[in-house]
């Protein structure tokens, strides 16, 4: 949830006015031009690598100059609370991907009024910006990480949520081509600073990396909304899979030093009796069944950042056995990531938006998240416990 004031929580729904701007350079940040956009959306998803996507059309006076040679692009969104005091918050920065210009009449005609743009957040540079040959990297965690990002984005801003260890060791590592791959993983597979540290690196609404904890069902409730007038509506069809449902994580730290011990295997699971993905409860009795995920990574220094990365691998892969696709009241500073209860006939549910897509200028909204299944309204029922076995 981005911090706004008690007023706009409270105008959320009761006819507020919106507007919104797209800011745009084309020297780096320097320079910036402010221009209302005709069209504009906005998707921040937690399940994508890249954080934030943003298409938007631009009238043709307001693009000259804006090409996808380095050019960068802000957006604002602004509620009008009355007509001296207007509330701002940013979506996003984005490099620019696509610029499309249409001419009428072939090349030689004249163009249309119009132009389209799509931008994607600063992750996509990063996953571009590939090393050109093998490096040896070692340090502090914030370091080494540090050193990967500004490398390609000088300006870039980087900040650690507390309890995360900034200062963890990272014993040297030889990183071969995925720079982003090194940074925040993209597979079970990927030895990464991210997963060492049990946590994600993504950009946040002002474009900052920020090095945080996985979105889970048990964090702090952030909003509530109600099914029906005034509320929200429920798409016709609840879908469920288990194809992404993991209960049982195994992590294990191996360092391509032999000299240096094996760290774990550290084995997380779903115990609790209440739980539907409950590892103890056998597929003959109805059960889930143990479907376990598997992580070694050579990063790992200490026992304790093992667990502490198993957990943070599992929480996501809880309470995906039921997905809600919602339309809601127009709220910009709802975030993927948020943790919030949706309340619908059959009960209160708790939900984690994994995709918030926002229509900026028609003002609309629509949210696709990962919840419980029934009306459980904490994530207690999904106690975490570990077995640790050290070889």
């Amino acid at each position: 949830m981005i911090n706004v004031s008690r007023r706009w929580t409270e105008s959320v729904g009761a006819g507020a006015r919106w507007s919104v701007m797209v800011s745009w350079s084309s020297d780096g940040g320097q320079t910036w031009h402010d221009v209302t956009p005709t069209a504009c959306s906005v998707t921040e998803s937690t399940t994508q690598t890249v954080r934030w996507e943003l298409k938007a059309t631009l009238r043709a006076a307001d693009a000259t100059g804006l090409d996808v040679f380095g050019c960068r692009a802000r957006v604002y969104v602004s509620m009008h609370h009355t007509d001296t005091w207007e509330e701002t918050i940013q979506l996003g920065e984005y490099r620019i991907d696509e610029v499309a210009n249409t001419w009428t009449g072939g090349l030689s005609g004249e163009q249309a009024p119009a132009v389209e743009i799509t931008g994607k957040s600063w992750e996509q540079q990063l996953i571009d910006s590939r090393l050109t040959k093998p490096r040896e990297v070692s340090g502090a965690a914030i370091d080494v990480l540090s050193g990967l990002i500004h490398e390609v984005l000088p300006d870039a801003e980087i900040t650690f949520d507390s309890g995360i260890d900034a200062g963890a060791n990272i014993s040297p590592t030889m990183v071969e081509r995925d720079r982003w791959d090194f940074i925040d993983g993209t597979n079970q597979s990927s030895t990464s600073i991210a997963r060492m540290l049990g946590a994600t690196v993504s950009t946040d609404e002002r474009g900052t990396f920020r090095v945080s904890v996985p979105p889970a069902l048990n964090g702090p409730t952030l909003w509530e909304i109600a099914e029906g007038a005034g509320g929200t509506q429920l798409s016709a069809v609840a879908h469920e899979d288990r194809s992404t449902i993991r209960n049982t994580i195994v992590a294990k730290g191996e360092s391509t030093d032999t000299t240096v011990p094996i760290l774990g295997p550290v084995i997380v699971s779903d115990h609790n009796a209440w739980s539907p993905t409950n590892v103890d409860r056998p597929v003959s009795e109805g059960g889930f069944g143990v479907v376990p995920l598997f992580y070694t990574s050579s990063l790992f220094t200490e026992l304790a950042q093992v667990e502490a990365a198993a957990v943070a691998m599992l929480e996501p892969r809880l309470g995906v056995k039921r997905t809600l696709d919602i339309t809601t009241m127009f709220d910009p500073a709802k975030r993927a990531g948020d943790v919030g209860i949706v309340k619908t006939a059959a009960g209160p549910t708790v939900v984690v938006l994994e995709s918030v897509s926002c229509d900026l200028v028609a003002a609309t909204m629509t949210c696709q998240t990962r919840g419980t299944t029934g009306g459980q309204l904490t994530a207690d029922s999904e106690t975490i416990s570990s077995e640790e076995q050290v070889a």
